[in-house]
């Protein structure tokens, strides 16, 4: 996630005008607008409200949106952005129903959103255990000991933080096409739960057929 250089707009809670609506805008007519760029407000960065409404708030900057605008599109009236914003009501508890608008927005998965707003970590994707020292550090060795990557490797970065150290990890596998870090495959993730889903049906159609014979047996 990229910082937005402070040079370009980004738009205030004044552009949003002075009065909003308490209940949620209604949805702005469907129209073709351009894809966020994958930057964030650092205005709104270090505010409570974190990457997800730094990059709200972006991507309505990029495409010349207001926040009345913004919040029109979501779907959301300004009040909830702002409570967000603020930190009086945790990002990290928003709703599936605002995480889709987000997605919706934004044009990322809705993934993306979730992890922007906390409620999923990077460890969540992987499994027990291994976003730590023990599967993080051989992982970090393996780029130390590349022969074009190693050297570029600061001393800064040596000793940085897990977090960091995976970010960095996870970089050099998509430059090398090297899968280092046992994470799970998000769509064999889908496919196993669409197959649990099914088998879930199966199991609740059996049980409702069930039922069906036996009131029928009664009567």
């Amino acid at each position: 996630m990229k910082s937005k250089n402070p040079q370009n707009p980004t738009p205030t809670l004044t552009d949003a005008g002075q009065s909003f609506d308490a209940h949620a805008a209604e949805p702005a007519p469907p129209q073709t607008l351009e894809p966020w760029s994958g930057e964030v407000s650092e205005q709104f960065a270090v505010r409570p409200g974190g990457l997800l409404t730094a990059a709200l708030v972006q991507c309505a900057a990029e495409r010349g949106q207001s926040f009345t605008e913004m919040c029109c599109e979501l779907g959301y009236s300004y009040p909830y952005l702002n409570l967000l914003m603020n930190g009086v009501r945790p990002v990290s508890q928003i709703s599936d129903d605002f995480a889709r608008a987000c997605a919706a927005y934004l044009r990322v998965p809705r993934m993306s959103i979730l992890m922007m707003a906390g409620r999923i970590t990077p460890a969540d994707l992987m499994e027990p255990g291994v976003y730590a020292p023990q599967t993080i550090g051989p992982a970090f060795q393996v780029v130390l000991s590349d022969p074009a990557w190693g050297p570029l490797v600061t001393e800064e970065l040596r000793e940085a933080s897990m977090p960091s150290k995976y970010a960095l990890v996870k970089m050099y596998e998509k430059v090398v096409a090297k899968k280092l870090l046992p994470e799970m495959d998000i769509a064999a993730l889908q496919v196993e739960v669409e197959a649990m889903q099914t088998h879930i049906r199966a199991i609740q159609a059996a049980l409702a057929e069930k039922k069906r014979m036996k009131l029928s047996s009664t009567h």
